[in-house]
């Protein structure tokens, strides 16, 4: 794992909307709202809607959290967040990437066990 200098590594959190879910993901030095992607799940697949801040890097990253979760769970679902690490390398960033998806599985499998 990369030393990142004592970050805020990655945090989720779920906030319920009637029926539908909002999910923020963030972390690094400097979390912020990067990007925002809307998942509807119709007709047995997932449908996107995105937009990625200019500058701002977790578009396609947070496409791909939004789906998963649409997908396992068959409901609405509003993704948002950012994750910033200052002059961050490319190991840094490729290691943010992939906790953040051991996080969100993570997230998800306990949401899963709280549904079920």
């Amino acid at each position: 794992m990369t030393d990142i200098g004592g970050a805020n590594v990655i945090s989720c959190e779920l906030n319920r909307v009637g029926v539908d879910d909002l999910i923020i993901v963030s972390g690094g030095t400097g979390p912020h709202i990067g990007a925002v992607v809307i998942a509807d799940y119709t007709d047995s697949e997932v449908k996107i809607i995105s937009y990625g801040f200019p500058n701002h890097k977790e578009e396609d990253l947070f496409i791909e959290l939004a789906k998963v979760w649409c997908h396992t769970f068959q409901q609405k679902t509003v993704l948002l967040g950012g994750i910033h690490i200052d002059n961050a390398t490319k190991a840094q960033i490729e290691d943010l990437v992939n906790q953040t998806w051991d996080k969100f599985f993570q997230f998800m499998l306990d949401q899963k066990n709280c549904k079920g």
